[in-house]
């Protein structure tokens, strides 16, 4: 059988200007990732890497490693489909009118406000509850038009998955990595195995933790989910979720 590793990217820079960008934690995650996948020797006869700054440099830290151990690693391929859906900026663009509209949020945004302590905490709560109001349809009226909706972001992550997949499906004992988000993880998740309900598949993404490992093992037409939201690899101080 051969076999898909997805990786989630490190840490990224969780309310700063730039989020696409690696903070200090994460680029210690990625080290610790590429130390365990070379130490195992894991072999990668394919690499596909999505098209974001943090979905690169979490695997430069996997290159890094495999060069130190002197093991070979396979020219990365970029894939457009590998790419995060855009319920950040939705969110953040839209900030205003879905606190005029949703009394959760706006509680929430109030207390983090007023203590800054919540900053983090109360945000995450936020982010998870507007990107489930946005997956089951009832932000539609402030999605910016140039961003993929949900569905449409659903669309193109099973176009990404099937392009691997139907490339790969009859080789044998291969081993492809692929460098992507937490969302894209989580909505071929659903694809792979089927699931339609949308809140159910966004509510994948508030779980998937950094430089976490999914694994699916195929033969042919059969494919078999073996691991998801493996972090194994680090220690207890160094698992996050942003």
């Amino acid at each position: 059988m051969s076999r898909l590793l997805y990786f989630r990217h490190a840490q990224a820079s969780y309310g700063k200007a730039d989020y696409d960008q690696l903070s200090p934690t994460g680029y210690e995650q990625s080290e610790i990732l590429g130390e365990s996948l070379a130490k195992r020797e894991v072999r990668f006869d394919y690499i596909y890497v999505g098209p974001l700054k943090r979905h690169y440099q979490t695997l430069s830290k996997v290159q890094e490693a495999y060069a130190k151990y002197n093991i070979a690693l396979p020219d990365p391929v970029e894939l457009s489909e590998l790419e995060e859906h855009r319920g950040p900026e939705i969110l953040k663009t839209s900030m205003a009118q879905i606190k005029s509209e949703d009394e959760q949020i706006r509680k929430w945004d109030e207390e983090r406000q007023a203590d800054t302590s919540l900053f983090t905490k109360n945000g995450l709560l936020i982010f998870e509850r507007a990107m489930t109001m946005w997956a089951t349809g009832q932000l539609a009226h402030v999605q910016p038009k140039e961003y993929l909706d949900w569905p449409a972001f659903r669309v193109q992550v099973a176009k990404g998955y099937d392009r691997v997949y139907n490339t790969h499906k009859n080789e044998k004992g291969k081993t492809i990595g692929l460098f992507t988000s937490g969302g894209t993880i989580s909505a071929t998740l659903g694809h792979v195995l089927g699931m339609n309900e949308n809140e159910d598949i966004i509510g994948l993404n508030g779980v998937v933790q950094n430089t976490s490992v999914s694994e699916f093992l195929f033969s042919g037409e059969r494919v078999t989910m073996k691991r998801f939201n493996d972090v194994s690899h680090l220690p207890d101080a160094l698992k996050t979720y942003v």
